[in-house]
Order: structure tokens, then sequence, then C-alpha cells
């Protein structure tokens, strides 16, 4: 259905200019235009509403569905925000655990039991954290949760800072790890890189992209590159 259809009720007839063979206006001519008219706007709002109602039917589906935890129930938890002695995310866990829920703080937010090597604040939001079912067979449970070096001794050494993109409030670098293939290159948080100086150097390097004030202020002279100049 074309757009002139669900306007005026008729097809365009492109080309007609002579007006004399329009039929005259009368009453039954207009209630019949008028039927019409309401006919398809019926269709229209039918077409709309299927259309809502797919689009929230695919809505809450991919909707998190959150749950309530209790208290000394075992949860797994997301490493999405946890630093692993890993240097790639891509090797890293998905989840540790299982932990024990100590504290329901509010509605979406607990505080989980840690064991002391996990040097991590205990309190974390519910998407982070999901249920831990133990299987009845007792040769498929998980064995006991092992040591996670959350700030690890050992540094992974950065051979060189390929880009920067802003994430939140903070930014992120694109790091070519010492020792290891492109396909281990990772995104790390600024709080994550120890080497000020390499930082310093990278951005005296790269002045136009942009980066932390204080490292990039240096170089400037206190001006932020244009956040059109910076590529994610």
């Amino acid at each position: 259905m074309s757009p002139f259809f669900a306007t005026t009720g008729q097809d365009a007839e492109i080309g007609r200019l002579n007006t004399k063979d329009t039929p005259p206006s009368n009453v039954p001519e207009a209630n019949r235009l008028k039927e019409r008219f309401t006919t398809i706007q019926n269709h229209l709002q039918s077409h709309l509403e299927k259309a809502k109602e797919r689009y929230k039917v695919h809505a809450d589906a991919s909707r998190r569905q959150e749950v309530e935890l209790r208290v000394g129930e075992e949860v797994m938890i997301s490493t999405k925000n946890v630093r692993t002695e890993r240097p790639t995310k891509k090797l890293d866990y998905k989840w540790i655990g299982p932990y024990h829920v100590k504290r329901k703080i509010n509605q979406v937010t607990y505080e989980i039991e840690l064991p002391s090597a996990i040097r991590i604040h205990p309190v974390f939001h519910i998407s982070l954290l999901k249920k831990y079912i133990r299987p009845k067979d007792p040769s498929k449970q998980l064995p006991k949760a092992p040591p996670i070096k959350v700030n690890p001794e050992e540094e992974w050494v950065i051979k060189d800072i390929l880009d920067v993109r802003r994430r939140g409030r903070g930014f992120e670098y694109y790091i070519d790890w010492e020792g290891f293939g492109p396909e281990s290159r990772t995104w790390e948080p600024r709080w994550h890189l120890n080497d000020d100086v390499m930082l310093r150097e990278w951005h005296a390097r790269n002045p136009e992209k942009i980066g932390p004030f204080a490292i990039v202020a240096e170089i400037t002279g206190g001006c932020q590159p244009s956040i059109k100049s910076f590529q994610s």
C-alpha cells in the first residue's frame, strides 16, 4: 500500500491533467469514500498494533530477567569488571565461583563472601551475578573454585599502544602485548596500565588522539583534541 493510497484512499493517476472526467461529488460518493478511509485506517492500525506486539515480544525476550538472591545462596561472578592474571579476556574465565551471598544491600545489589586472595570490592550488581545450581550428580559438580589472582605481582609487558577510545567517563587503550600474537591484543582501561612514560610518549607521537587530560595537557598545552578526531 502506497502512502498516497493510505492518505487519499485511491491510487495516484500519474500524468492525468484533464479533470473533465472527474466524477461529480455527491453525498453517496462521499459516504463511500468515508467508509473506504475508515477501512484503510483500521487496516493500518491493525498492522501497527501487531508490529508493536512483535517489538514487545522481542524486547522482553532479549531483556535479562533479574532474579532475587538469598543470603547464603551460591552464585557465580562475572569477570567483566575483574582483572585476573591473564593478559587477554579471550582466554580469561567468563565466570568465577561459586561464592556465597553474604548480604542483600538493595533490590539489585549484593555483597558476596569472597576469599581474602581476591582483593576486589565484594559488592556486585545483580547483572554481574548468576545463581549456581549444583547438579544432582556429584561427579558433575564444579570443583572448589581455584584461586584467582586479581592483583598479581607479575605484570604483563606492553609491546606497543595501538589506539585509544573513550569508554564512559574514562579511556581504554588498544594494547599489543609482548610475547603474544595479534589475536591477543586487548582494549584495557587506563587504570590497568602502569607505564605512564609509555603513555606520554605515545600521546606525544599521536597528538591528535584524545586521552586523559593530565597526560594530553602536557603535550597540547592544555587543549583536548576534538572527539571527531578520535576513532573508536
